[in-house]
C-alpha cells in the first residue's frame, strides 16, 4: 500500500456524515494565515484537502476567491452542499498533476491533508505546489511534525513502511515530517517560516496533537 487512496477519504466521510460529526478544528487551522496573506496581497487561493469545506467557506467569507479541492467525492459533496455558494469545490487528486496553469494562484493552502503519503510523493506535491503558487505567492500549511508520532501511537497502532511513514490499522497512513526534512521540501522558496504548534484536546486539554504550521514565500 502506497498510501490511503480513494476508498478509504470515502467510508472516512460517508461515515462522518452518518454519525452527525465533522472534521472541523474552528479557526485553528486558517486564524494564523489571514494576516500573512493580507500582507502578500493574495486574492486567489488554492486549497489542497480541503474536506467538507469549512476552511476554503472561511477564507472565502474574509473576501478571498477559493477553490477547494479533495480525493474524495463524498467531502465534495457535502461541501458543495454547504459551501457551494461561496468557494469553487472540485474533486482532485493532488498526488496527480492538477488541471491548473502554472502561477495560478496567489496562494496555495493545505492543513492536515499532505502528510499522508511516501516520500516520493510527499516531494511531488510540494513540487507542485511550487508549480501552482505565482512568483511572490505564498504556501501555507500545517503538517503533522515527529513529536506527533509517539501521541498517535498511543491511540492508533501503526507498522512502518518508511523513517516516519506508517499505516495504520484503520488504513490511514500517516508521514512525521522534522525541520530539517521541510526545508529540504521548501528548499527552491525564497524565505520560509516554520513554527512547531502543539494542539490540546478540545475538552481534557491535554497534548493531543503537534504539527508545523508553515508560512514560505514564493
Amino acid at each position: 500500500m502506497a498510501h490511503a487512496g480513494v476508498e478509504f477519504w470515502d467510508q472516512f466521510f460517508r461515515q462522518r456524515l452518518e454519525s452527525g460529526s465533522d472534521l472541523d478544528w474552528a479557526g485553528l487551522w486558517t486564524g494564523p494565515f489571514l494576516v500573512p496573506l493580507r500582507q502578500a496581497g493574495v486574492q486567489t487561493i488554492l486549497e489542497l484537502g480541503c474536506g467538507t469545506g469549512n476552511d476554503a467557506a472561511r477564507l472565502a467569507g474574509e473576501g478571498y476567491s477559493v477553490t477547494a479541492t479533495d480525493l474524495s467525492g463524498e467531502a465534495i459533496g457535502r461541501a458543495q452542499a454547504m459551501f457551494g455558494s461561496l468557494a469553487r469545490f472540485l474533486v482532485a487528486d493532488m498526488t496527480q498533476r492538477l488541471p491548473f496553469p502554472d502561477g495560478s494562484f496567489d496562494a496555495v493552502m493545505s492543513n492536515v491533508a499532505m502528510h499522508m503519503f511516501p516520500d516520493d510523493v510527499t516531494r511531488a506535491v510540494f513540487a507542485q505546489v511550487g508549480r501552482l503558487v505565482r512568483p511572490g505567492g505564498l504556501f501555507v500549511f500545517h503538517v503533522n511534525s515527529l513529536e506527533d508520532r509517539p501521541l498517535r501511537a498511543g491511540r492508533l497502532p501503526a507498522r512502518e513502511l518508511e523513517p516516519d511513514y506508517v499505516a495504520e490499522e484503520s488504513g490511514q497512513t500517516m508521514h512525521f515530517f522534522s525541520e530539517p526534512y521541510l526545508r529540504e521540501l521548501l528548499a527552491g522558496w525564497q524565505r520560509v517560516h516554520l513554527v512547531p504548534v502543539p494542539v490540546p484536546h478540545h475538552t481534557t486539554g491535554e497534548l493531543f496533537k503537534h504539527v508545523w504550521r508553515g508560512i514560505a514565500h514564493r
